[in-house]
Parts: structure tokens; C-alpha cells; sequence
């Protein structure tokens, strides 16, 4: 889980966990890739709009790792993360706002 804002950090990594889901959280695009280069992980949720790199931004660095895992984008800017799905940067998106369930349902679609 990528996000530049800690409250939805913690929201979301609570929200996951309650489904199962093992959250490691990541403040920015750098130490998202970070982490990708010392781990393995099933999927990435990345929000786009965040500095110092955008999602876009980071989902390109990410994509350069071998064995990257689908990214689901979150955005608050309609259109933007449909962006992200046209660039194929990413597996789906999720536009701002939205219910925990609906991530988690977009998680399982996107993991199959």
C-alpha cells in the first residue's frame, strides 16, 4: 500500500488486515520500490497523486523491478487513475472516495 498520507495508510492497512490481507505500508514512491527490491508482494496499491513521485511516476520504477506484481491505482482526481490503465501501468484503478469493500473486492478481482 503506497500513499503519501499516513491516516490512509493506517485506515487501509487496518480495513486489509480485517480481510485477511497482509498490508505493508509505504510512504512514498521511493520506498515503495524499496521495499518492492527486498521482498516479494502479490500486488501493489498506489495512490497517484504524491511526491515526490506521482504514482505514475512510481508504478513506471516499479515495473522496472523484475517479478512486479500488479498495481491497483487510487485516485481522487476523476479520470486520473484511468490514466494510469490506458498508460497500462496498471491492472485496475479505484477512484476516491470508496468503501474498504470495494478495494477489497477490486484486490480479489485483480488477484483472481
Amino acid at each position: 500500500m503506497v500513499d503519501d498520507e499516513r491516516q490512509i495508510l493506517e485506515l487501509l492497512e487496518l480495513s486489509l488486515s480485517q480481510h485477511g490481507f497482509t498490508v505493508t505500508p509505504a510512504g512514498s514512491g521511493p520506498e515503495a520500490l524499496k521495499l518492492l527490491r527486498s521482498g516479494h508482494f502479490d500486488l501493489v496499491v498506489l495512490d497517484v497523486l504524491m511526491s515526490p513521485w506521482d504514482g505514475f511516476e512510481t508504478a513506471r520504477q516499479l515495473r522496472l523491478v523484475s517479478g512486479c506484481p500488479p498495481i491497483v491505482f487510487l485516485s481522487g482526481v476523476t479520470g486520473a487513475a484511468q490514466q494510469g490503465l490506458g498508460l497500462t501501468l496498471a491492472a485496475a484503478y479505484l477512484t476516491k472516495p470508496f468503501r474498504p469493500s470495494q478495494l477489497v473486492e477490486v484486490i480479489r478481482n485483480v488477484l483472481g
